[in-house]
This record gives structure tokens, C-alpha cells and sequence, in this order.
């Protein structure tokens, strides 16, 4: 005897054990597939973050130095003051006080090479195994004061490398040790990261300290516009142990810095260990440009992203022989 018809039975019907497992790995795949792209889009927003790290990095650096090496023997020319002979007394030009040998009057000045001291005033020694073959900078300058307040207080026009406003020269006779200091060197900070730092001296009599401008400077490069004819016309580009070797003695060394107009500055910045993904092939760098073929970086290949900053700043402020 046939069982009467339901219209409910057809829709009791279940799937089978081969539709169960096709619906599961086509879930189990729509899954993976969500999850590859979430990761995926992670790890390209943090390489994202990372290459605008090191851009920020660049940039600042950059402003930073630009800014300083514009106010290389940067001196205030409008009277001081007038002599008791009735003559006008410009007691704040460095170039006119400036001794003929002594390094430390120097406007501008550097090293190649160079392992810089956190402390003291020295700017390194040239082939003292710099961080990745880096050079140094030391730039000075006078500050300026805030008209009626005094010699003291700085009128915020002048900054060293660390942003502190310097003030002028004391008033009567002032002396090069009113000027201010800034340094710029690359070291390594204790977890062994590069960094690009900046040595300075908050007041006259202080000491000199040390703070990081920049972290992931791996390779600080500086060569300088010479003018040996005195045309304001540079006729080469020199890095600082050529600079001064020409020179034909020790007192001569002063002599040549001061032919200085311009210098030209790059930069190598790195990110954070393992951003770039793994490496096979890397490229070699020319931190100053495909003009200078002769000074180039070669990095690991240790998956870090890599930029490069080249600039040219030309000096404002003329580096003259000292007034016989």
C-alpha cells in the first residue's frame, strides 16, 4: 500500500555528505582568501608607514642642515657701537677677528671619515672609520639679541642645531667665543640603529652635548664648493681631507677652508629591519648624485627600504682671510 502524499516530506530533505564537504572547502577558501588580503594589505600599510618614516626622516635632516650651513659666519654688519675716536665699530664680524691658523675660527668646517666625539668641541679626525665612511660639519656662527634686551636674550632669529635661539655677542668687545656651535655627524645608538646627530653648546661656557637628530641616517656625505681664484665662482668640488691637503702647511689649512662657497650634502636613510621583504639584489646608492660616480654606498641586502637626499646649499656669508 503506497503512503499518502505529505506536501511537508520535500522539504525535510538534507544534504548529502558530498554537498556538506564542496560548501565546507568553499567556505574554508573564501576564508583564506580574506585572510591572505588582510595580511597582505597590513603588511603593505606598514611598509607604507615605513617609507614615510624614512621620507619625514630625510626631510627634517635636510631642513635642519640647509638651515644651518645658510648661517655659516652669519655676523650682525649694523653698528655696534661708535669708537671713542668717532669711528663706527662693527665689533660682531667674525671674519675681521678671525685668526689666520686657529681651526676652531673656522666658519665652516668638517672631516672625512669621521668618528665624532658626544663631548668637546672637536668635529673628528679624517680616515677615523666614520659610521659607514660618514663625514662631519661644524658650522658657527654669531646669534642675535632682541633690540633693548640686553646682550643676553636672543631675539629668536638665530638658532644652533637643536633649535636654541642664540643671542648676540656681549656688548663692547666681543669675542669668537660668542659665537655659537653646531656639529653634525653620524653615530649609532644603543640599539646599534644610525642616527644623525647634532652636537652643540646651549650657552658660551657650557659644556657640549650631543642629541639625535634623525634616526636612520645611515651615511652622511659632504664635499665642498672651492673657489681658489677668489671669483665667488667654484672651479671643483672637494671633500675635506682634498680640501685641506692642499694646503701647504698646517697654518695654511685655514687658508683653504676659506675658499669655501658652497657645499653639497647627501644623505642615506634606512627603515626598520625586515620591512622590504626578503632581497636577492640590491643597488648600489650615490648619496651626492650620479655627478660624484666616486662616493657611493653599498648596503646589505637585509630587507631595510633605502632613500637618498642630495642637496647644495651656497654660502650667504662670505669665509674671507681675517682683516690684516
Amino acid at each position: 500500500m503506497r503512503a499518502p502524499y505529505h506536501p511537508m516530506r520535500l522539504r525535510q530533505c538534507g544534504m548529502t555528505l558530498v554537498e556538506l564537504m564542496v560548501a565546507a572547502v568553499i567556505g574554508l577558501m573564501v576564508v583564506l582568501a580574506a585572510t591572505a588580503t588582510f595580511l597582505g594589505s597590513r603588511q603593505l600599510f606598514a611598509a607604507n608607514a615605513e617609507a614615510q618614516s624614512v621620507e619625514d626622516s630625510l626631510r627634517f635632516a635636510a631642513a635642519v642642515v640647509r638651515g644651518m650651513v645658510r648661517q655659516a659666519g652669519y655676523a650682525d654688519y649694523a653698528p655696534d657701537r661708535v669708537g671713542s675716536d668717532g669711528t663706527v665699530v662693527i665689533g660682531s664680524s667674525a671674519n675681521l677677528m678671525a685668526s689666520a691658523d686657529d681651526p676652531s675660527d673656522l666658519d665652516i668646517v668638517g672631516a672625512s671619515n669621521a668618528r665624532v666625539s658626544f663631548t668637546g668641541e672637536s668635529h673628528g679626525s679624517h680616515n677615523s672609520r666614520g659610521v659607514n665612511g660618514s663625514d662631519s660639519l661644524r658650522v658657527r656662527f654669531f646669534g642675535r639679541s632682541r633690540a633693548g634686551g640686553g646682550d643676553t636674550e636672543p631675539d629668536g632669529t638665530m638658532v644652533d642645531c637643536m633649535g636654541i635661539a642664540q643671542p648676540g655677542p656681549a656688548d663692547g668687545e666681543p669675542s669668537l667665543a660668542d659665537r655659537a656651535w653646531s656639529f653634525f655627524f653620524v653615530a649609532e645608538a644603543d640599539d646599534k640603529e644610525p642616527e644623525l646627530y647634532c652636537k652643540y653648546r646651549s650657552d658660551k661656557e657650557g659644556a657640549f652635548r650631543s642629541e639625535p637628530l634623525a634616526r636612520g641616517i645611515e651615511l652622511f656625505k659632504v664635499v665642498y664648493a672651492y673657489d681658489g681664484n677668489g671669483d665667488s665662482v667654484p672651479e671643483r668640488w672637494l671633500d675635506a681631507a682634498q680640501l685641506e691637503a692642499l694646503a701647504g702647511s698646517t697654518a695654511g689649512i685655514n687658508s683653504e677652508w676659506r675658499k669655501v662657497v658652497g657645499l653639497r650634502i647627501g644623505m642615506v636613510a634606512r627603515s626598520g629591519p625586515g620591512i622590504g621583504g626578503a632581497q636577492t639584489q640590491v643597488e648600489r646608492l650615490y648619496p651626492l648624485g650620479a655627478d660624484f660616480p666616486g662616493v657611493s654606498f653599498m648596503p646589505p641586502a637585509d630587507g631595510r627600504l633605502r632613500r637618498t637626499s642630495t642637496f647644495t646649499v651656497m654660502l650667504r656669508n662670505v669665509m674671507k682671510e681675517p682683516a690684516p
